[in-house]
């Protein structure tokens, strides 16, 4: 388990292909002092990782267009630049095991819970 410091050069990359729930984590990661990137599926976010070094933290959605969240996770696995960045699972759905995640938060989120996780790993 990697746990990394909040520092002014970190950041959360949260990944969903709903605009209201970008908006709304983004929303009240800000508002906790934490600098939020966004993408709108995992091909998004692996791009975002890969150019933006400061991502400590990933919280991902798992069913998504385009590219979904274990097309993500197997992805980037296999990236050494950015294998070994923490990823928290939000979903609907819960997966009975996902290789590569640190914490699974069901939907609807229980927002003390995803607080204290991310304060965990950032």
């Amino acid at each position: 388990m990697v746990v990394l410091n909040n520092t002014a050069d970190s950041s959360i990359l949260v990944v969903d292909d709903r605009k209201e729930i970008l908006r709304v984590m983004s929303d009240l990661l800000g508002r906790e002092g934490f600098s939020v990137r966004t993408a709108r599926n995992g091909l998004d976010a692996l791009n975002r990782m890969k150019s933006d070094h400061q991502i400590s933290l990933v919280l991902l959605d798992l069913c998504m267009p385009v590219m979904d969240g274990w097309e993500f996770l197997r992805r980037k696995k296999t990236d050494p630049d950015i294998a070994e960045t923490p990823v928290v699972v939000i979903s609907a759905i819960p997966p009975a095991s996902l290789e590569g995640v640190e914490t699974v938060l069901t939907k609807p989120i229980d927002l003390e819970r995803l607080m204290e996780t991310v304060r965990h790993y950032v």
